[in-house]
C-alpha cells in the first residue's frame, strides 16, 4: 500500500478465547466482561495492567480508561529506569509464581504473551535505547486524536481533559530533552520534525475550531491559556531539532545482535537474519513471477514498470477518502458471499482525513479501547502536504487498486475484523497490548487471500495492485536486514524500493527513511509467511482449501500472541512442521 498503511508503534495483542466465531449478521456470542474470575492469574494480570497505566496513563487512556485522562507519563531518565525496574519484577514473577504447567492453556498463551510484550517494551529502552537516541520516540503521547475523534464523553469533558493534556505538554518535552543525548541519526531527526512540527501545526490551526461550539467560557479561556505555551514549547523542539540536524549522523542500526535480540524478545521467532534473508527473496521471487503474469494479462504489449505506473496512476476520480467510503460496504458484502471467514457483528468503520501530524501513517485505523463501548472505529487516509510540489501530492494519492487493497488490510477483513474478535475474547491482557506480528502478518495476508476468492476477478488491475503491496513489504523485509545488519545506507535501500517494487520516488525515499527508524517492518510478510505456512499444516489432514474458514476462525478466537505460540496452540503436541 506504499506508504498508505497502519504503523501500530506502541501496539501488539494477545486474546484467548475458546471456539471459532462463525456467521454473520446472526446472534454473535456474548461478551465477556473487562472483570474475570480473580484466579491467582487473574489477579496478577489486573495488577500488571494497573502498574503500567499508573507508569503509561497516555496508554491507559487510548484503552479507554478516562480517569488518566490529561496526563502524561514521566519521561525523566530516573522514571524510565523505575518503569523498566517494575517490568522486570514482572517477568520474575510471572515466570516464578505461575509456571507453564500450573496454568490452562488460555492462561498460558496468555502469560506467553504477556512475557513478550515486557520484553518488547524493556527492548526499546534497554537496547535499542530508543528513549536517548530517537526523539520521534517520544512524540506520539502527545496525540490529541483520543479527546477529538472518540465521542466516549461530552465535548465540554473532552475539551477539559485535553486541556490537561495542554498543561502538561511543556514539561513533559523539558523532561525529553533532559533524557535524549544527542548527536542523533539525521532520518531521526527528519521524523521527528515531521511529528513535532506536525502536532503544533494541529493543536494551533486545527484542534481550536474542533472545539469552537463548546459554549463554556471558562473552559475555552483554559483551553486558551494552556494552548499557547503548549504550542510554543513544540515550536521550541523544532528548533532545537533543526540544529540537531548539524551533527546530526547516520548511526541508525540496530548492528546484528540486537537485531537478533530484537526478533527474539518481541516475537520469539529464533531464527539468524541470513535464514530470513532467504525467506525474504523467495517470497520477493514469488511475487515478481505473479507480477508477469499479471501485468500480460492487462497488457501482453507492455513493460512491468509501464504496467505498475498504469495501476499507480488510475486515481479515484472522487479521491481516497470518499472512494473508501464507497469500498467498505463493498468489501464487507464479498466477505459475506466469499464465506472465507466469519463476522462476529454488524459494527463498522468510518472513513476520514487523517489529521497533518500524522502524514507518516498515511492509513491507519483506530480503534475504541478495550474499556470502551458502542464507539465506531475510524479508518484515517492522510492527504499529501499542500507544500509538496504538485507532482509528489499527485503521486502521494493512492490509485484505486492501492486503496482498495489498504481498505482489506485496515478493514475488512484485516484490522478491523480481526479487533472484533478480540473484543470478544474474556482475555484482558489481549485488549490492551497487541503483537504486531500477527496484527501486520494477518492484515498482510487478508490482502492475497481476498484475491484468490475472487475480489479482482475480471479486473486485472487489482490483482497488480495487490501483487505491487506484496513487492513492497519484500523490499521492506530485505532493507530492514539491509540497513540494521550489512550495513545497507538510505540510498541504496531507495533504489530497492524503485527497482524491485516499482515505487515513485517519493514514495521509495519515504520506506527507506522508514526503515532506519522502524526495523520491525518486516512483520507484515514474515507474519503472512508464516500464517499461510500454519494454515497449509492445519489443514493438510482437515480437507485442505475447504477448511480454511475454520483455520481463519480458530486463529483469529485465539487472539494476539507471538506467532510461535499461537502456532503450538493450533497444532497442538503432534507439530509436523516448522515455523517457515
Amino acid at each position: 500500500m506504499n506508504l498508505r498503511e497502519t504503523s501500530i508503534g506502541l501496539i501488539a495483542a494477545l486474546a484467548a478465547a475458546a471456539g471459532a466465531i462463525s456467521g454473520c449478521g446472526g446472534e454473535a456470542p456474548e461478551e465477556e466482561p473487562m472483570a474475570m474470575a480473580e484466579s491467582g492469574w487473574g489477579r496478577f494480570t489486573g495488577e500488571f495492567i494497573e502498574d503500567l497505566f499508573a507508569a503509561e496513563p497516555t496508554r491507559a487512556v487510548w484503552a479507554g480508561r478516562h480517569e488518566f485522562d490529561g496526563q502524561l507519563p514521566d519521561v525523566s531518565a530516573q522514571a524510565i529506569r523505575e518503569r523498566g525496574d517494575m517490568l522486570r519484577q514482572y517477568v520474575r514473577r510471572a515466570q516464578g509464581e505461575f509456571p507453564a504447567e500450573a496454568l490452562d492453556p488460555e492462561q498460558d498463551l496468555e502469560r506467553r504473551h504477556l512475557l513478550a510484550s515486557i520484553e518488547s517494551m524493556l527492548f526499546s529502552v534497554e537496547v535499542a535505547e530508543y528513549h536517548r537516541r530517537n526523539p520521534a520516540w517520544y512524540a506520539g503521547r502527545l496525540s490529541p486524536s483520543v479527546y477529538v475523534s472518540r465521542d466516549y464523553a461530552s465535548r465540554d469533558e473532552r475539551l477539559a481533559a485535553l486541556t490537561a493534556h495542554l498543561q502538561k505538554v511543556p514539561a513533559y518535552l523539558e523532561q525529553m530533552r533532559g533524557t535524549l543525548e544527542p548527536p542523533f541519526a539525521r532520518p531521526f531527526v527528519r521524523t521527528a520534525l515531521v511529528n513535532f512540527g506536525g502536532l503544533a501545526s494541529h493543536f494551533e490551526d486545527d484542534v481550536p475550531g474542533l472545539f469552537a461550539d463548546v459554549a463554556d467560557e471558562d473552559l475555552q479561556a483554559a483551553f486558551a491559556e494552556a494552548l499557547a505555551p503548549a504550542v510554543q514549547a513544540l515550536r521550541e523542539v523544532e528548533t532545537w531539532l533543526e540544529l540537531r540536524l548539524e551533527d546530526a549522523s547516520g548511526d541508525f542500526a540496530l548492528g546484528e545482535e540486537r537485531y537478533r535480540e530484537l526478533l527474539w524478545r518481541r516475537y520469539r521467532i529464533d531464527l539468524d537474519w541470513k535464514t530470513l534473508k532467504g525467506v525474504a527473496q523467495a517470497d520477493l521471487a514469488r511475487n515478481l513471477e505473479l507480477l508477469r503474469t499479471a501485468c500480460k494479462q492487462v497488457d501482453p504489449e507492455i513493460t512491468i514498470a509501464e504496467c505498475a505506473a498504469m495501476v499507480r496512476d488510475d486515481k479515484p476520480a472522487q479521491g481516497a477518502v470518499a472512494r473508501a467510503n464507497e469500498q467498505l460496504p463493498e468489501l464487507r458484502d464479498f466477505l459475506l458471499h466469499a464465506d472465507i471467514v466469519g463476522i462476529p457483528s454488524d459494527e463498522t468503520a468510518f472513513v476520514a482525513e487523517a489529521p497533518a501530524y500524522r502524514r507518516t501513517n498515511s492509513a491507519y485505523i483506530e480503534i475504541p479501547g478495550a474499556f470502551e463501548e458502542g464507539l465506531p472505529a475510524i479508518y484515517y487516509i492522510a492527504g499529501p502536504d499542500p507544500e509538496w510540489p504538485p507532482e509528489v501530492q499527485r503521486q502521494y494519492v493512492p490509485g484505486e487498486a492501492d486503496l482498495l487493497n489498504t481498505s482489506v488490510h485496515e478493514v475488512w477483513p484485516g484490522h478491523f475484523l480481526h479487533s472484533l474478535y478480540i473484543k470478544r475474547s474474556g482475555n484482558r491482557m489481549g485488549k490492551i497490548i497487541w503483537n504486531a506480528m500477527l496484527s501486520e502478518g494477518w492484515a498482510h495476508y487478508t490482502e492475497e487471500l481476498m484475491q484468490e476468492a475472487g475480489l479482482g476477478e475480471g479486473k486485472p488491475l487489482l490483482r497488480v495492485g495487490q501483487i505491487l503491496d506484496a513487492l513492497m513489504r519484500d523490499v521492506r523485509f530485505l532493507s530492514s536486514i539491509g540497513l540494521h545488519v550489512e550495513g545497507m545506507d538510505v540510498e541504496t535501500s531507495q533504489r530497492m524500493f524503485a527497482e524491485l517494487a516499482y515505487l515513485d520516488p517519493g514514495n521509495a525515499q519515504q520506506q527507506a527513511l522508514r526503515g532506519t527508524y522502524d526495523p520491525d517492518y518486516f512483520v507484515y510478510t514474515l507474519g503472512k509467511l508464516i500464517i499461510v505456512k500454519m494454515r497449509e499444516d492445519w489443514t493438510a489432514d482437515r480437507g485442505g482449501r475447504t477448511a480454511w474458514k475454520d483455520f481463519h476462525e480458530q486463529l483469529l478466537s485465539l487472539g494476539n500472541a507471538p506467532l510461535p505460540a499461537l502456532r503450538e496452540a493450533m497444532m497442538g503436541p503432534d507439530d509436523p512442521g516448522p515455523l517457515l
